[in-house]
């Protein structure tokens, strides 16, 4: 995970800011978000991601493409996203556009990963019935083991990359006594600046 120095962009500088505190107080997964997506048949869908960069572009991940939400990504790019830490009493909602990042950001980050968390990518059919997780497992470690023997380095497959959310809306939502929570809201305007206002819990 990469929180970029020096984020200008208000409301990301925020959301940068409450991930620092929360890898600096090594909480669980505390990069993990929840992502949702909007199918063909307008039927919501939702999982958990791990965020692996934040800049002023916006948020990156990575997925395989033909997956559930790369099907629904592909025909739909709104994306929304949620960010919860219990100790913190913190969630950050998103709203925005996903668009796919350049092939060698993507070859980067994948030659970056575990041997096996690469063979894992190229066997995987995310989202497609198998036969069972140790025919998967098995697949994996013997493809593992003859890239190993080898000595060749895998390629990333093409459809598995990274995706870069585009935020429009982003609110920060800090728990209160008796409900009385705080809601700071930024909207994005046709001029790319941001406005902001509070919004009653």
């Amino acid at each position: 995970m990469i929180i970029e120095q020096n984020i200008k962009t208000l409301p990301l500088a925020k959301v940068a800011e409450v991930l620092k505190k929360s890898e600096d107080l090594n909480l669980t997964d505390w990069n993990a978000m929840n992502i949702a997506t909007v199918g063909l048949k307008n039927i919501p869908s939702s999982r958990m991601v791990l965020l692996k960069k934040i800049n002023d572009d916006g948020l990156v991940f990575y997925t395989n493409f033909n997956s559930k939400k790369g099907q629904d990504l592909s025909k739909n790019q709104s994306i929304a996203v949620n960010f919860w830490w219990r100790e913190l009493h913190e969630q950050i909602r998103i709203e925005g556009e996903v668009a796919e990042m350049p092939p060698e950001k993507s070859d980067e980050y994948f030659n970056s990963r575990p041997l096996k968390s690469r063979i894992a990518a190229i066997v995987s059919q995310q989202s497609e019935k198998i036969e069972s997780p140790e025919t998967l497992q098995k697949e994996i470690d013997d493809l593992a083991e003859q890239f190993e023997l080898n000595g060749d380095t895998p390629e990333r497959p093409k459809h598995c990359g990274l995706y870069l959310i585009k935020p429009s809306a982003i609110e920060l939502w800090k728990e209160g006594d008796f409900r009385a929570h705080q809601r700071e809201k930024y909207l994005k305007k046709d001029d790319e600046t941001w406005e902001s206002c509070f919004l009653s819990p």
